[in-house]
């Protein structure tokens, strides 16, 4: 399970620039299992709610993505993919964790017209990056 919430960035009156990104799982327990998170009422119970109200200590892993940094030179948002990514998209991305800002856990971005490179590491699975990749090409969410 993984929830993926973005929003817009504010240059001017409007949205524009990069969006901002937060990704919520379950935390693995010292036996290497994933905390079973089920509710009836996901709206005030779920992954979301539990970031929003602080109060997921133990119980789940939030992660935001790291912020671009405006380049003068090309004028545009960049990112250090360390050659793994070759082209700009609004749908590149990489995700951090508050407490270790310097490690990225799960990156994605493009690297050809329709091809794109997709890195992660633990605590993702495969199954939870993979959707998390796929949420970015959602144009509508908070691009237009």
């Amino acid at each position: 399970m993984v929830a993926v919430q973005y929003s817009s960035s504010l240059w001017g009156a409007r949205p524009r620039g990069p969006r901002k990104m937060s990704v919520a799982i379950p935390r693995m327990q010292p036996s290497g299992d994933r905390l079973v998170c089920r509710t009836l009422n996901p709206a005030t119970e779920g992954l979301i709610p539990m970031v929003k109200s602080g109060t997921h200590g133990h119980m789940i892993e939030v992660f935001h993505n790291k912020p671009p940094k405006w380049n003068e030179q090309i004028g545009a948002f960049v990112l250090n993919f360390n050659k793994r990514v070759t082209q700009a998209s609004v749908k590149n991305f990489q995700l951090t964790t508050s407490e270790d800002p310097d490690t990225v856990y799960l990156q994605f971005g493009r690297v050809g017209k329709d091809t794109f490179s997709m890195d992660f590491r633990y605590p993702f699975s495969p199954f939870q990056a993979f959707a998390i990749c796929l949420s970015s090409f959602d144009y509508k969410l908070c691009c237009e």
